[in-house]
């Protein structure tokens, strides 16, 4: 995860120059490697505490900072004439309002071959206006928000025509100071958007928030109690061993709820149950579910009174008696 500059110093976005300077002193003295020897862990938090510091006590670089968030170096480095020509996309609460959670993907440089070598050729004629291809994003989600369906606030930075050259890319003879001659600019769109219920790791889900297309990779989180396989989910209960040997009914955990599972007596450790429909719904057909797959494991007892060893010892004796009675 990108290092959040304000986060590192312990003040606030709107800190002023003596807050960022007092916190970079505390904590330079708290981290200093002199005061720390042999603690990597400290070096590295001196590392980056003075990184912060350089960024925030600069105005110049602050202010691409707040704008840019981890990319302020390459929109330095772009200068004025690109810095806004690329996307960039991120969920509401992220801290860089064009980078966020796009992992710092530089969108601009994928489309810098749509955009950037078309700047030069656009004076004094109109050009085609080219509608960027779709963004790419992974996002990860709960195996119960993959099971109901699930929404996410995103915010785009999507295309309009430029006012002034009216997507020309040219005003009055000359580059358009307004699109910087790209014809479009570029405004903040916010949208919620929906990921079906049924989706798996790898799927791909097209969205549009403000007209700007999105596609979603998911990614579903690890799940404690559950594994999956398409549609199906396996899982695993614990039933003490004299409920396996004497029967019962046990209570399975589903993502929909608990049900009922009815235990024969002298079922087996490892016996597998199949529950139908308390899978996963299927991709666009969500009424369709897949197997739950319940494996019963033998909950051994420990700490035995002395009561329940002689018991024990007494099955023991039975059972060696039942067995020689079978070799006759």
């Amino acid at each position: 995860m990108p290092k959040n500059y304000y986060d590192l110093l312990g003040v606030p976005r709107n800190a002023d120059e003596k807050q960022i300077r007092a916190a970079y002193r505390r904590l330079a003295r708290k981290y200093h490697p002199d005061v720390n020897s042999g603690q990597s862990d400290a070096a590295d938090r001196f590392k980056e505490i003075n990184e912060a510091n350089e960024v925030l006590s600069n105005a110049e670089s602050r202010k691409l900072y707040d704008r840019y968030g981890e990319h302020w170096r390459q929109a330095r480095q772009q200068g004025p004439g690109t810095a806004t020509s690329g996307h960039r996309v991120y969920w509401q609460g992220g801290t860089d309002p064009f980078g966020g959670i796009f992992g710092g993907a530089d969108i601009g440089s994928m489309f810098g071959n749509l955009f950037g070598n078309a700047n030069a050729g656009r004076r004094g004629q109109r050009q085609r206006r080219q509608r960027p291809a779709p963004l790419e994003q992974t996002v990860e989600i709960t195996l119960e928000e993959a099971f109901g369906g699930t929404t996410r606030s995103l915010q785009v930075a999507g295309q309009t025509i430029c006012s002034r050259c009216n997507g020309t890319g040219n005003a009055e003879g000359a580059a358009c100071p307004e699109c910087l001659s790209q014809g479009f600019s570029y405004q903040p769109v916010r949208g919620e958007v929906a990921i079906p219920a049924g989706v798996d790791s790898g799927s791909r889900v097209r969205v549009s928030p403000g007209g700007q297309e999105v596609v979603l990779v998911i990614q579903v989180q690890v799940h404690q109690k559950f594994q999956r396989r398409g549609s199906d989910l396996f899982t695993e209960v614990s039933v003490p061993l004299y409920e396996v040997v004497l029967g019962t009914e046990v209570v399975v955990p589903t993502l929909a709820g608990q049900v009922a599972l009815t235990l024969p007596p002298e079922s087996q450790n490892g016996r597998i149950f199949r529950l139908g429909g308390q899978g996963m719904p299927k991709l666009g057909i969500p009424t369709e579910r897949g197997t739950l797959y319940v494996t019963i494991k033998s909950e051994l007892p420990t700490s035995l009174t002395d009561e329940e060893r002689t018991l024990f010892e007494q099955l023991q004796g039975l059972r060696k008696g039942v067995g020689g009675q079978n070799d006759k």
